[in-house]
């Protein structure tokens, strides 16, 4: 390409949106049956572009549906709760094919979704879970879930301090080295750029403080204590095995502690002995 084009290496190849649709485009244009590998080309960021979405989409749909459970996971509610999703995302990225949309791009690319407010959630959510939650209660989770503790020993070094100590230094790096003056787009932006920017950039960050403020004012005492659904909540009990689950709830009878004179026993009613 740089040879056809009589430019620099450096001048061909950028990054951001040209690097798709337009060096690739370009660069497929001077091979041999072109129209052909074009329509590969296209139909492969097509099917990139739909599956990207499944997984939004379905993230989405899924953490409104848990919100809403006793309406939402209803026979066709689902389906209508995606097409909702669908319609406003679509509405929401009409602003990008305006005449500044691809400044608008640039600007979400780089702060919207990545970036500063990314590695602070990042940080923030581990921390919280490894120390104010508590390692050893989450793996505790875990482990009543999948029935094993996934490798304890390496999660939960690195949930306390691995983890937290690179999203910390990543994110005083990009926060030192960052410039709310020059944002570095490939396009020229408005006077207005600066503003969206750090607006994008606060917007997920106080998600956290208005819903930690929420809780409170929702349950000022026990915001701290863990849920009686949680089957940790009371540590002084003992946890039930897998097996001796299967065992009660084969039984129909109601939780218990079992021990193993218990489940013996439950394993010679069942079989008849």
């Amino acid at each position: 390409m740089a040879h056809s084009l009589n430019v620099d290496m450096n001048e061909v190849v950028k990054g951001g949106p040209g690097l798709a649709f337009i060096a690739y485009p370009k660069a497929v244009s001077l091979l041999p049956g072109a129209q052909f590998w074009a329509v590969l080309f296209f139909i492969m960021v097509i099917l990139l572009g739909l599956d990207s979405q499944f997984v939004c989409v379905e993230s989405l749909a899924t953490s409104i549906t848990d919100m809403f459970p006793n309406v939402l996971r209803r026979s066709g509610r689902r389906e209508i709760l995606v097409l909702v999703i669908a319609v406003v995302c679509f509405l929401l990225g009409l602003p990008l094919i305006t005449e500044n949309g691809i400044v608008l791009f640039q600007l979400i690319d780089s702060y919207g979704a990545s970036g500063t407010s990314l590695l602070f959630i990042a940080c923030f959510e581990c921390i919280a879970v490894s120390w104010v939650y508590g390692a050893n209660r989450f793996l505790d989770n875990i482990e009543d879930m999948i029935g094993y503790r996934p490798f304890p020993s390496v999660l939960k070094y690195c949930w306390l301090f691995v983890t937290p100590l690179i999203c910390g230094i990543t994110l005083v790096y990009d926060t030192l080295t960052s410039s709310s003056t020059n944002l570095n787009l490939e396009y020229a932006p408005g006077p207005w750029a600066s503003r969206v920017a750090s607006l994008l950039i606060l917007t997920p960050l106080m998600c956290i403080p208005v819903y930690i403020l929420l809780c409170l004012w929702r349950n000022p005492k026990g915001m701290t204590t863990p849920s009686s659904d949680l089957c940790q909540a009371r540590p002084h009990e003992p946890r039930l095995t897998v097996c001796e689950r299967v065992i009660i709830q084969g039984q129909e009878k109601p939780p218990r502690i079992a021990g193993d004179r218990d489940e013996k026993l439950a394993m010679e009613e069942i079989s008849g002995v």
